[in-house]
């Protein structure tokens, strides 16, 4: 009995999950939209710039970077907090040379932190050339 409420409960959250999508809508570039744990953004400058950004940021905010990739098709940024809760960077190009990147911190997400992480990274952005 135990077992088939808790595959009910499974089931429950994969569909309203599935309902309500997984990423938002983006409205224009240079915005932030935190929805299902993340924090999705767009802007208007090159993955590279963002990476450099994510970077910059990590350091700002004294956060250990566990791991960080970048190739042609985007990049990544892992890096823990003193609370051990893990925080990934995911950069993407867009085809009209934007940059789409998301935040998650820990797996539930942390608004806050997200949005930290997020003015750090504007800040970092709005320095370079």
């Amino acid at each position: 009995m135990l077992m088939k409420r808790a595959l009910l409960t499974c089931i429950e959250v994969l569909v309203a999950v599935s309902i309500i999508g997984c990423a938002p809508k983006m409205i224009g570039a240079d915005g932030g939209v935190y929805q299902n744990c993340k924090l999705f953004a767009v802007s208007d400058k090159s993955t590279d710039a963002v990476y450099e950004a994510a970077l910059q940021a990590m350091d700002k905010l004294e956060l250990k970077i566990e791991d960080k990739k970048k190739d042609a098709f985007g990049a990544k940024v892992v890096v823990k907090s003193s609370d051990d809760e893990k925080i990934v960077v995911e950069i993407k190009p867009t085809k009209d040379k934007s940059t789409m990147f998301d935040i998650q911190v820990g797996m539930f997400g942390n608004e806050e932190r997200s949005r930290m992480i997020y003015e750090e990274m504007n800040k970092a952005l709005m320095g370079q050339k």
